[in-house]
């Protein structure tokens, strides 16, 4: 039988009510859901778990809610709620496979964070035995330890770190403090010591890099006030330190200074383009950055009359740890605006500033990969300090590093293919060596998982 044409036309506008409602629903879900995660990205974590909070006593069986809210009380430190959140969200997603995924890795990332390395390692190993999925194994590598191949260089009972690469990029320099003050050494890539480069007893010498001209070696050396090495990570603009910068020969060990003891001078980083040097100093009431130009000049005889640094940033806040780019015309430095370290650029005229990756994470420690494509820098998102690796468009950020301690200071061997880092994983500040064409295997990880 026939439904007449008047009530085929009724219930085809009900239906049409029930999908509009549905949809209403669903974009005003989708907005509430948004609006939280939005004030996540933007560093307020209680508003959003209060959100959330209010959301999820509507909609307890919402999996991206809890999710968020996981994520909200991760930030908070309220790691036990931020534990049941991920459990329920990854039970959830029982029948999404890849957003189960995704659950159950900030759940073993909380584990982490936790200190509870056995109940993290359960639910990787559950997560590793039901995907072949390259990017998530990728992400279980970097929980448990570096993604790619890695050899320390560095050995015994001294702190080791600043390390960088000579252009031809057969050597690395690097500071260490074996002989009861800081001292520059050049090393080759298995570690083994060619030269001693600096003789100052009196100073620390640190943050080694070569210049353009052939042999110069560019550092900092800070007058030594006691027998303990500073590893800095993150220079303050209220913290007093006094230093100066020196060239030296590596082969005649001729050295001159530069810049004289000064008030904050530090974390010198070289021009891949020309003999120019940028670097973080507090002599103007909070750091900024200058740049210091030695193109043209004799280094062999120059002396600090000859130079003028030329300050590039303006802030009232601290901007240091800078890089250059490979063109030599940008760089890229830290910054402590809105409380968190983040990443900026900006040319060496001071012009064009930029604020790379907006995020609520502290970022560290960056520099650039040779052929501009990618950066490297240092973070604590996922609770150790670890190294993290971020295309140039601010986008695709990934963890590189994950062994127990801490990895700082990276540094990119002219090829790319190699990335030199320091590292307290043996309890001592070491020097290793990172290969980026030797990924670890599937097998190698499931070894590991089973420590």
């Amino acid at each position: 039988m026939r439904t007449p044409t008047r009530l085929r036309k009724g219930i085809q506008k009900f239906l049409l009510i029930l999908a509009v409602f549905a949809f209403g629903c669903q974009g005003m879900e989708d907005r509430h859901l948004g609006e939280a995660e939005k004030l996540l990205q933007i560093g307020m974590p209680q508003d959003a778990a209060e959100q959330l909070e209010a959301f999820i006593e509507n909609k307890p069986e919402h999996p991206k809610a809890r999710m968020l809210l996981g994520e909200a009380y991760d930030a908070l430190g309220r790691y036990n709620d931020a534990l049941e959140q991920f459990l329920l969200a990854s039970q959830l997603y029982a029948a999404r496979p890849a957003e189960r995924v995704e659950a159950r890795l900030s759940l073993a990332r909380t584990y982490l964070k936790f200190g509870d390395r056995d109940s993290a390692f359960r639910v990787l190993r559950l997560v590793l035995h039901g995907t072949s999925d390259a990017a998530v194994l990728r992400e279980i590598t970097a929980l448990v330890g570096d993604n790619y191949k890695t050899k320390q260089l560095t050995h015994g009972d001294s702190d080791n770190y600043s390390p960088t690469f000579s252009p031809d990029g057969t050597q690395i320099a690097f500071a260490s403090f074996r002989l009861d003050n800081g001292e520059i050494y050049l090393m080759d890539l298995n570690g083994r010591i060619r030269k001693r480069v600096t003789f100052t007893t009196d100073f620390n010498d640190s943050s080694p890099a070569f210049l353009k001209t052939p042999n110069y070696i560019f550092y900092s050396s800070e007058p030594k006030s006691s027998r303990e090495v500073k590893i800095v990570i993150q220079s303050s603009g209220s913290t007093p330190i006094y230093s100066a910068f020196n060239v030296t020969h590596i082969h005649s060990k001729m050295t001159r200074v530069v810049l004289p003891v000064s008030f904050g001078a530090r974390v010198p980083r070289t021009s891949p383009t020309a003999n120019q040097v940028v670097y973080e100093s507090n002599a103007d009431g909070n750091l900024e950055l200058y740049l210091l130009e030695l193109e043209g000049l004799d280094l062999g005889q120059v002396t600090p009359d000859k130079i003028q640094p030329k300050r590039i940033t303006f802030n009232e806040t601290d901007d240091g740890s800078p890089a250059f780019f490979p063109d030599g015309q940008r760089i890229i430095f830290v910054s402590s605006r809105n409380e968190v370290n983040q990443l900026y650029t900006i040319d060496i005229d001071g012009k064009n500033e930029q604020h790379f990756n907006p995020n609520r994470y502290d970022c560290y420690n960056p520099t650039v990969s040779p052929d501009g494509k990618t950066i490297a820098y240092v973070s604590a998102r996922d609770g150790d300090m670890e190294i993290y690796l971020i295309d140039a468009d601010g986008k695709n950020p990934r963890r590189i590093t994950g062994d127990i301690g801490v990895s700082i200071h990276p540094a990119f061997s002219p090829d790319g293919r190699h990335l030199a880092f320091v590292s307290d994983r043996s309890d001592t500040f070491h020097i290793y060596l990172m290969a980026f064409d030797e990924p670890v295997t599937r097998e190698e990880l499931v070894e590991r998982l089973q420590r």
